[in-house]
């Protein structure tokens, strides 16, 4: 749905919430009935009209486009089918990890070697499946909802596990920015559900850090990752060692 449908949407929902017909409002307009059917028909609104339709409602329009936005059904997980499709070109797979961290379409493609052409036909490709919506002037509006995630054991999880991982703990963590923590104990199966739970928290955290900070330049941002685990496991090199009756 483009952004001018969803607005007028908004708009209709609006009128209807507090009770205004169209001959309430083109009374208020100074048109007739029958102009204001047919301008809500075509989506004909000038900048000007939309301000007073807008007056009218006593709101501004810049609410009337959050709530527009508000109101678009947000995308929490992809298909089996698309997530493939991403992870099967490491070029689509960048762009789509860049616009998910709120990087704009000019720093894409300043910071790395794909070209505008290029670029612009993997937006197309995240358009049609509705991770973002592509607009006017090559700019895009992220469509992924705040919970967005991965498959389990999706394409996306398993590319991480078979090339990312190494890669990620392949390091010492003693720079700045950097830690890593590993503790080992016995705990009971109540501790171990009330960690995850603060796990959990932690990890929520980070996304709200990462949606505060969304309109820092990416110059400015560092990709960062943050891998939070915990499970019930006895190392198999102690087993051996056993008692058995």
């Amino acid at each position: 749905m483009t952004t001018s449908i969803r607005i007028i949407d908004a708009l209709k929902r609006q009128l209807k919430t507090r009770g205004i017909t169209y001959k309430a409002l083109s009374e208020s307009l100074g048109l007739s009935e029958s102009a204001v059917k047919h301008m809500f028909s075509t989506g004909n609104f000038s900048l000007k009209r939309l301000d007073e339709i807008c007056a009218v409602l006593e709101i501004d329009i810049g609410e009337l486009v959050n709530i527009s936005e508000s109101q678009q059904p947000m995308l929490e997980q992809l298909s089996d089918e698309h997530e493939q499709e991403i992870v099967s070109d490491i070029r689509l797979l960048l762009v789509a990890y860049c616009l998910i961290n709120f990087w704009t379409f000019e720093e894409i493609v300043e910071r790395y070697d794909i070209s505008v052409q290029e670029g612009l036909r993997y937006l197309r490709r995240l358009d049609r499946m509705n991770i973002i919506e592509l607009q006017p002037g090559d700019r895009v509006r992220l469509l992924i909802a705040n919970n967005f995630a991965w498959r389990k054991n999706g394409a996306i999880e398993r590319f991480f596990t078979s090339r990312v991982q190494t890669e990620f703990f392949k390091h010492s963590f003693s720079d700045d920015g950097s830690i890593r923590i590993v503790k080992n104990g016995m705990l009971s199966r109540k501790s171990q559900i009330q960690l995850i739970e603060k796990l959990k928290a932690i990890g929520e955290l980070f996304d709200d850090t990462s949606w505060d900070e969304r309109k820092i330049p990416a110059r400015e941002r560092h990709g960062t990752s943050m891998v939070l685990a915990i499970r019930h496991w006895f190392f198999e090199g102690f087993r051996h060692l056993e008692r058995h009756p």
